[in-house]
């Protein structure tokens, strides 16, 4: 009875696992949306503390951030009309979620009202993202992205030990590198995941 039990279990656990898999790859889209609203918002801010944006640095990351929502709702209800949802990718979707809910009371409660220094933003960001980004490698047996989680922290360490304008640029290569570039990686992964079905 034990040993059917474990059986149970273990293909319980595998079950989970490849669900995992399949979650994670549908999740480039979103990286590649946030990569590039985040990084306009970034390029708006540089150009803000140079005098050269038409508009206050808030207004434009308000402008990104609805932009980052309205993609983020239409990847969503276009994955609500395929006929498979597993409770992985549900797993994985709220672990991204509650980082995004995190990262809006960060910018708008902190940053915005002034009770959070602006040059903190890129390094608590960068810690943020990085949680995510090990659980969801841990979860799905994808070891790179558990290894982007590290280099996460790396940046939000240089950031905090060295601050400055040219923040936002490392901000903004590290976006593109671990984020919009790991999002294409993960869409390829998908593609080849449904060419090998058969």
């Amino acid at each position: 009875m034990q040993t059917e039990s474990a059986r149970e279990e273990l293909a319980y656990l595998r079950q989970l696992i490849e669900d995992t898999r399949q979650a994670t790859y549908v999740s480039g889209q979103y990286f590649i949306v946030w990569g590039v609203v985040v990084g306009l918002g970034l390029v708006a801010t540089w150009l803000g503390l140079r005098g050269e944006l038409p508009v206050s640095i808030f207004l434009a990351w308000v402008i990104c951030m609805a932009a980052g929502g309205l993609g983020t709702f239409l990847l969503v209800r276009a994955e609500q009309r395929q006929p498979v949802q597993t409770h992985a990718s549900h797993v994985i979707g709220m672990v991204w979620m509650t980082m995004g809910i995190s990262m809006m009371v960060l910018f708008f409660a902190g940053a915005a009202t002034g009770r959070v220094d602006g040059h903190l933003m890129l390094p608590l960001s960068c810690l943020l993202i990085a949680g995510p980004f090990y659980v969801t490698g841990l979860l799905s047996r994808l070891r790179w992205m558990q290894f982007l989680a590290f280099a996460w922290w790396v940046g939000a360490a240089v950031m905090f030990l060295w601050p400055g304008m040219y923040n936002l640029l490392m901000m903004g290569a590290l976006l593109f590198a671990l984020y919009v570039v790991p999002g294409v990686i993960l869409i390829r992964m998908n593609q080849r995941a449904e060419r090998s079905l058969p």
